[in-house]
């Protein structure tokens, strides 16, 4: 068959996402597609036009969001001449997320989001409150079912968005969603964003939670670390509208992150938690310094002074760039120096505040590279001494104690 121009295939509207979804979502579960229309929710919060998000997981399995935001666009797009919620759930690459007119920080940048949560579910409705109306759409695996039409009249205060989705099970490994994630998504979602109300009605397990904070995160952080022997008796923690971090050091050499962009989770960290741990080894180093703790030869590494350390962070930013739609990672060299300062400058000071308390970090920081050259130490020594490696009879010493081990000479091949 010739390779010619009747060969290039064009894939059009949502059909990308349901030809290759583990490109824009984790298949794994439809957990993600629960996030990108909570996310959703959030952003109209941050933005200072919502209090409210109420999440329901119905019997039948679908997910209902619903916040009371300035509820989608429902006007028609001055070039595609359509309404602005059929865009939004039928494109790709459309929203009002690109630049800060509308939205100065938000998790959702691509576009992208909702509309894979359409073109991944067996059935979509929508349902808007604005302008003193109640309008509704429906959509199936992607494709419009029902058009936007006025559903009623309502109070002109009552305004928002309810986005309510069947994922369809084909694309998923696991049709189901996980409960005690959602949860906790949201759980975090409420502590993060000082006064918004964060309900979870589980009509499965016929639970409801709920959740609103004024911005105290050390109690959150502190169910974060179930138990965990700390080194620190209180937590150092920072809360402001940019960041917001709780730190503290594990005796066992646990570490627990949980991080945050925008509050859209990070299970795979990034650049402002390199920032979080290069500022943290940066001002412990200095205080080590200042108050001559450790031999002037002493060269700590960041993994010495933050291998076991525990973190909640969460930074808020204008434009963050992630590794993909899934946004597990942060990818910000610009995020990484701006929390890295924030971070020093903050801790150094704390330091100083509570010498005690930094004397203990020292103290731990450099056990563990004493921990660490003494490891590279026996690894160097077995790699002279092995040569080509131990013949199968006889292995390395498993204990560094002299009373239980033996030295065995041998010499030849048939020894």
């Amino acid at each position: 068959m010739p390779y010619d121009a009747s060969a290039i295939e064009v894939l059009t509207g949502l059909d990308p996402v349901r030809k290759r979804p583990g490109m824009y979502t984790d298949t794994t579960s439809p957990d993600h597609l629960a996030q990108e229309v909570i996310d959703n929710g959030v952003d109209e919060a941050l933005a200072g036009h919502a209090k409210n998000i109420t999440v329901v997981l119905h019997k039948d399995g679908s997910l209902e969001v619903d916040d009371d935001g300035r509820g989608m666009p429902v006007d028609k797009h001055p070039s595609l001449k359509l309404p602005g919620v059929e865009v939004i759930m039928t494109s790709l690459h459309a929203g009002g997320k690109f630049g800060e007119k509308h939205y100065q920080q938000a998790g959702g940048l691509h576009g992208v989001g909702v509309s894979v949560v359409n073109a991944l579910s067996k059935k979509l409705t929508v349902e808007i409150r604005r302008d003193a109306n109640k309008y509704e759409i429906a959509f199936a695996d992607g494709k419009k079912k029902k058009d936007l039409a006025v559903a009623g009249s309502i109070d002109g205060k009552d305004t928002g968005t309810s986005v309510r989705f069947w994922p369809n099970d084909k694309y998923f490994e696991k049709g189901a969603f996980n409960a005690k994630y959602l949860a906790r998504l949201l759980h975090a979602k409420a502590v993060l964003c000082p006064k918004l109300r964060v309900v979870f009605d589980d009509r499965i397990a016929q639970t409801r939670e709920e959740w609103a904070y004024d911005g105290d995160v050390a109690d959150y952080f502190r169910e974060l670390l179930h138990g965990a022997d700390m080194l620190l008796d209180e937590h150092c923690c920072n809360v402001d509208a940019a960041r917001t971090w709780c730190i503290n050091w594990s005796r066992d050499r646990t570490a627990v992150g949980d991080s945050y962009v925008n509050l859209v989770p990070t299970p795979e960290g990034g650049s402002h938690v390199s920032g979080l741990r290069n500022g943290v080894a940066a001002a412990v180093r200095a205080f080590i310094g200042y108050h001559k703790l450790a031999p002037k030869d002493a060269k700590l590494v960041v993994d010495d002074i933050c291998g076991n350390m525990c973190y909640l962070l969460s930074v808020r930013l204008s434009d963050p760039q992630f590794a993909g739609q899934a946004k597990s990672k942060l990818v910000m060299r610009s995020a990484e120096n701006s929390v890295q300062g924030e971070v020093k400058d903050a801790i150094s000071l704390w330091l100083n505040r509570h010498p005690d308390r930094g004397r203990a970090i020292a103290d731990m920081a450099l056990s563990n590279m004493r921990e660490r050259l003494n490891k590279a130490s026996r690894a160097s020594r077995k790699g002279l001494l092995g040569g080509a490696g131990l013949p199968p009879k006889l292995a390395d010493c498993t204990s560094g104690e002299r009373e239980e081990t033996e030295l065995f000479i041998v010499e030849g091949d048939s020894a």
